[in-house]
């Protein structure tokens, strides 16, 4: 018997599914209140596993959830929802746990919240917005994503998700990865070190690499003088990839015409910064890969992985322990 600590909204979701392995796991639930519950029954085992999924990362109990999760004696298995692995909570929970696997589900969410971006920019929706609130019956002309060029740097699951739905829309698609090799979701691959020749081609430049040492504001001052002359910036990856300085520069001077983001280097971000107000950026809160649907698939996924644990299989994207090291 092992504990199993999970958050109650996702607890809510899954119940049903979990009941065949009640006789290996009691669940430990927690609430946005912070009240810890055990609704199969008292348990005193001494190993546990958790799952830790955006209930749990964004509840007002969150600190709850990684202290108890701390103070297990053994933790056997983490389950995250996430792909990324560089918050220093995760890194900690990485080193703790025997086991540790990640999720790539959300990747086809955040590939929509891609396309919504580059529609918005090419299909001028700012002034199309305008126009309405001021009663302008004014027939503005747009763009069309089948006109336009996309660099798709970090071409894992989210770039690759993303250049599917862009090429089935006509792109031109051109990914960037360090192994090169080809790809469907794109018509060329280029490593890294063409990158900065493909920046000068791109219409628009996505940002979906892993926040590391090497990676950590390489969308730089040189970055964004390499990019073509009113093209598209849009960062999915997470806020430390960028130079924000850098960016408000590169918009200001009018290099880049419009910059979409979903991360930003502090979040929440500050309401005095610039980012809040700038006219030619379009911000939204960490929130791209928040669909319900994504939860499920991930739900799915943790409930594969539950069995193979349980019965002494390799999980579904388990992360290797040099990762925490």
């Amino acid at each position: 018997m092992r504990k199993f600590l999970v958050h109650a909204k996702t607890f809510e979701r899954i119940e049903d599914a979990l009941k065949p392995f009640a006789d290996q796991i009691s669940p430990l639930v927690l609430s946005d209140e912070g009240d810890l519950k055990q609704p199969w029954g008292e348990s005193e085992a001494k190993a546990a596993i958790a799952y830790g999924t955006t209930d749990a990362y964004f509840s007002p109990a969150v600190m709850t959830f990684f202290t108890t999760l701390f103070e297990f004696e053994q933790l056997d298995w983490f389950q995250s929802s996430a792909a990324g692995t560089e918050h220093p909570m995760i890194q900690a929970t990485g080193k703790k746990a025997a086991l540790f696997s990640g999720s790539h589900e959300q990747s086809h969410a955040i590939a929509e919240w891609v396309l919504w971006a580059g529609l918005d920019h090419f299909q001028d929706g700012a002034a199309r917005r305008r126009a309405q609130e001021n009663q302008s019956w004014e027939r503005l002309p747009f763009r069309e994503i089948s006109s336009t060029s996309w660099l798709i740097i970090g071409f894992g699951s989210i770039g690759q998700e993303s250049g599917r739905r862009l090429r089935a829309l006509g792109a031109h698609v051109t990914g960037v990865r360090r192994s090169g090799g080809s790809s469907e979701a794109a018509n060329e691959i280029v490593t890294p070190d063409k990158m900065q020749a493909a920046l000068r081609n791109a219409d628009a430049v996505l940002l979906s690499v892993p926040l590391t040492d090497a990676t950590e504001n390489m969308a730089d001052a040189a970055f964004f003088e390499a990019m073509k002359s009113g093209s598209l910036f849009v960062n999915v990856g997470r806020g430390g990839l960028v130079d924000e300085a850098a960016l408000l520069a590169a918009l200001d001077t009018g290099r880049l015409a419009q910059a979409s983001l979903d991360v930003v280097r502090e979040e929440p971000l500050s309401p005095e910064s610039e980012i809040w107000r700038h006219p030619q950026i379009t911000l939204t809160p960490h929130i791209a890969a928040q669909t319900p649907q994504s939860g499920l698939r991930t739900d799915k996924v943790f409930l594969t992985n539950l069995e193979r644990f349980l019965a002494g299989k390799p999980l579904k994207n388990e992360v290797s322990a040099d990762v925490f090291s």
